[in-house]
């Protein structure tokens, strides 16, 4: 037998009153992958931070997908892949709006971290 006591004030007291939601949108996403060379010493969280600085508000996500460290790439090297989803909220993006903000990213990652796409 089992007997318990709940406060369920308490409980309440430490729900969050709101959650956030976004809606869902009814326009699609533009997938894409890119993979970029950089030092070992370079965190993928930093690479990370500058591809959503670059992408802007039409960047909807970035997620590390892969780390390859090799031969093909150099020494002190690592390739970091990351997928990325473009969209906007108001309309279906044109194919050269998707391609201005992977120029915008890829510029950025050259620029601050010294990166390059891998081929």
């Amino acid at each position: 037998m089992l007997a318990a006591e709940l406060n369920v004030h308490v409980l309440m007291e430490a729900m969050p009153e709101r959650f956030n939601v976004e809606p869902v949108s009814s326009y699609p996403p533009v997938l894409e992958d890119i993979a970029v060379i950089v030092g070992e010493e370079v965190p993928a969280a930093r690479v990370e931070a500058v591809i959503r600085q670059a992408g802007g508000n039409l960047l909807r996500s970035v997620n590390l997908f892969d780390i390859y460290r090799g031969a093909q790439i150099g020494e002190g090297k690592k390739s970091l892949a990351y997928s990325l989803t473009y969209q906007a909220p108001d309309r279906t993006l044109t194919d050269a709006e998707a391609a201005q903000v992977r120029q915008r990213v890829v510029r950025r990652l050259e620029q601050e971290l010294g990166a390059r796409l891998r081929s």
